[in-house]
Order: C-alpha cells, then sequence, then structure tokens
C-alpha cells in the first residue's frame, strides 16, 4: 500500500488572536501571554490579532492618507527610504516608502493605537518596566515596482540580545498582493558580521543564500487590526505594491529604558497632558521634547535612524562618516 508523503509546513509568524472581550479590556489571557513572548524570542516576531478595532483603523487611515497627499505635494518633511534597489540609478523616491509622522493631535492620538496595552505588556515583559518609546512614524508604502535590499534597521555596534521593538500597525489588509514586508523570521540574534560592512543595513549575499537553506523569507498576510512585534535586529525588506492602495504601516519603536536611546519627537507643549495620559494607559514613556504650540506642524519633523546609545556614543560617531547612514 502507498503512503503518500505529507506536504511541508507552510513558514508563518505565530499569530495570537484575541477574543474582542480581551481586545477591549486591554487583559489578554496568561496563556497568550506566554505564547506571544516564546514566539517572540523564537522568532524575532509575533503578530496579535484583533488588537485595535477596526472602526479606530479606519479612521485612522483615512486621516493619514490626507497628510499622505500633503507631503506628496510639497507640505512638511518628505522623507524616503534609500533602500530600494534601484535607489542608485532611480533615487529613493522610486522605491515608494515615504516615512511618514502621524497626526500628532490629541483627536487621532487613540491610546488603543500609541500605547496599545496588549503590545506594551508584551514589550515590557521582553525590555523591562516602562519600555520608552523614542520613534513614532510609519512607512507608507505608495505603488511601486521597486523592492528593498535585506536590511536590518541597526547597521552599528548593539547589544546582542533584545533591547528594542518595533510595534507596526497596518492600516489595511495586507498580503503579498500589496507590498506585505519580506520577512527572515530567527534571525534577530546574528551580527554586524552579517552585513555587508559595518555601517551599512544591508544583509551580505552569501550570508543571504546561507540562511536561506536552513530558513527562507515569508510574506505574510496581516489584518487590519493586527500588531506586529518585531525585534529591531531582524533581517526585512520592503516589497512591491502593483496597487493602487497606498499602504500605510505604523512604526512605533521600543526601547528599553536602560538603553537610553537619545532621540526625542517634538511635540507642542498643549499635548503634554495627553501624552502623560498614554504614558499612564500603557504604563510606557513617550521621550519628548517640548515645543511651542505657535508654528508647529508634526510633518516637519525630521527623519533620524540614529537608534543607538547614548552611553556608547562612540558606535554611532564611527559610523557617522558612511553616506548611506545620513541618506537611510
Amino acid at each position: 500500500m502507498a503512503v503518500s508523503a505529507s506536504a511541508p509546513a507552510v513558514d508563518a509568524p505565530k499569530i495570537i488572536t484575541l477574543t474582542d472581550e480581551e481586545r477591549d479590556s486591554g487583559i489578554m489571557g496568561d496563556k497568550r501571554l506566554y505564547d506571544a513572548i516564546e514566539a517572540f524570542f523564537a522568532d524575532g516576531l509575533v503578530v496579535v490579532e484583533n488588537a485595535i478595532d477596526i472602526d479606530i483603523i479606519d479612521k485612522l487611515n483615512e486621516r493619514m492618507l490626507q497628510d499622505t497627499n500633503k507631503l506628496l505635494s510639497g507640505e512638511g518633511e518628505a522623507h524616503f527610504n534609500h533602500l530600494n534597489q534601484n535607489a542608485a540609478t532611480k533615487g529613493a523616491k522610486a522605491g515608494g516608502n515615504l516615512s511618514q509622522v502621524p497626526p500628532l493631535e490629541k483627536e487621532w492620538m487613540f491610546p488603543e493605537v500609541f500605547a496599545n496595552k496588549h503590545g506594551a505588556r508584551i514589550v515590557s515583559n521582553i525590555l523591562g518596566p516602562r519600555p520608552e518609546v523614542h520613534f513614532i512614524r510609519s512607512n507608507t508604502l505608495l505603488a511601486t515596482d521597486e523592492r528593498q535590499l535585506v536590511h536590518a534597521d541597526l547597521r552599528f555596534e548593539h547589544p546582542e540580545h533584545p533591547f528594542a521593538v518595533a510595534f507596526n500597525t497596518c492600516l489595511i489588509d495586507v498580503g503579498p498582493e500589496n507590498g506585505s514586508t519580506e520577512i527572515w523570521l530567527g534571525t534577530q540574534n546574528t551580527n554586524l558580521d552579517d552585513h555587508r560592512e559595518l555601517g551599512e543595513p544591508m544583509i551580505a549575499e552569501e550570508k543571504l543564500e546561507a540562511r536561506r537553506r536552513i530558513r527562507g523569507p515569508i510574506y505574510p498576510r496581516l489584518k487590519k487590526g493586527s500588531i506586529v512585534l518585531r525585534d529591531l535586529r531582524l533581517w526585512h525588506a520592503g516589497m512591491p505594491n502593483p496597487t493602487a492602495d497606498v499602504r500605510i504601516m505604523l512604526a512605533i519603536v521600543y526601547y528599553a529604558a536602560w538603553y537610553k536611546n537619545g532621540v526625542v519627537t517634538p511635540m507642542p507643549r498643549s499635548l503634554k497632558p495627553t501624552i502623560e495620559a498614554l504614558e499612564e494607559y500603557g504604563q510606557i514613556k513617550i521621550a519628548t521634547e517640548w515645543v511651542p504650540d505657535e508654528g508647529y506642524n508634526y510633518l516637519n519633523i525630521k527623519f533620524s535612524n540614529n537608534f543607538s546609545s547614548a552611553l556608547t556614543p562612540w558606535v554611532w560617531e564611527k559610523i557617522s562618516h558612511i553616506k548611506t547612514v545620513k541618506g537611510y
């Protein structure tokens, strides 16, 4: 009697699905928390589905699309990520990866998004109490046939254990057909030896091929209302978006309090009560620079990719001369 071979398992990130009650209460079950932390340490990434009510997501998406149009028409600081494969010949804009600041206004800073209790609880159990937010932006993927080079978000000497977690929220459903990020699960424990050179975020080609033979990349499907927690060291790459749909993915980076990243987000002084409420809600800290309300426009906030620690300034100084660092 012939025995049929079973199909190989399809690789995918661990997805923790919350009930509506868990979502709205901000308290996931202990076993779900256990599974989320286990997945994060094993894969460098975990997805929590149904973490944010989609009504909130839809409202924020509609609002942010208005800002996307403003940036593309020349209003504000439009920063395009330069990691697309043909950046040298076509320019960064051809890659379609616009780094966009979300609306830093009281009406739009939903606690379920900017201080999500589920995300903050997982991060706090990984990095320690009161993790600090030093990066509040989004990756807005426009229509493009370009893909990014595989990279890690760190290109300086850094700790070889978790110290920063990217909190991503897609504002629409995402899949391979509209630019789902290429993810290399399990690469969070690699280091700069795998990069093309010190100061470059890109992973060396021979290292990619070696890793591909062990565990190749995936292109996950993510439902809007999901959150993704990614170790900042994990290899990944933006993919083409052949559709007319603009895909906005919030990118909020949490750091361990002991790490002391020095980047702050300028915010108007009138927003201070809102920020303090968010900090209490999520048991987090949001690193801010308080500035006058007059003339404030969050779309003018300059991009910073200095993810290093203020306690080790020499690691950034060592690479500050490399052109691609400042162009990222």
